[in-house]
């Protein structure tokens, strides 16, 4: 449970108190727009929750665009979200796909080095980028780049 009197660490991961099971975990997640050096936050991600209903109610089509979306390129079921590991391997996300997927994907396969998300500063981190763009290529190519050279 979050320490209620820490106020430097506000969002941690918790157990979901409306959940009688106590078995439903909700974690503070970050969305980077690493096209604009700008993210979001999202304090309260419910593990069995898909990334397309999060995407669904941030960038609805037909609505105005973030103010920072110069190109107007991010509306839902246009978008490819990524999660990287602590080995740095990077997953894309499905869009059907929850949290609870993605940290089962993202963990190490029987008999390798151990692996997973990270959570940094009570966080987790995930790129979203417009599909099929030069943004999103450019992206992939700079983390893979730079995972080689780690």
């Amino acid at each position: 449970m979050p320490n209620q009197d820490d106020s430097s660490n506000r969002y941690s991961p918790h157990w979901d108190t409306e959940d009688p099971s106590k078995s439903r975990l909700i974690v503070p997640v970050f969305f980077l727009y690493p096209q604009y050096a700008t993210s979001d936050m999202i304090t309260e991600f419910l593990e069995n929750t898909p990334f397309s209903a999060h995407l669904a109610v941030m960038f609805p089509p037909n609505s105005t665009p973030a103010e920072w979306d110069k190109n107007k390129e991010y509306v839902n079921g246009k978008l490819v979200v990524y999660a990287m590991t602590r080995r740095k391997r990077l997953l894309k996300v499905g869009k059907n796909m929850t949290l609870l997927d993605v940290c089962n994907a993202a963990k190490a396969k029987k008999g390798e080095p151990r692996d997973g998300l990270e959570l940094k500063d009570g966080f987790l981190t995930f790129v979203v980028l417009p599909k099929g763009t030069d943004a999103e290529k450019k992206w992939v190519e700079e983390f893979k780049a730079i995972r080689s050279q780690g």
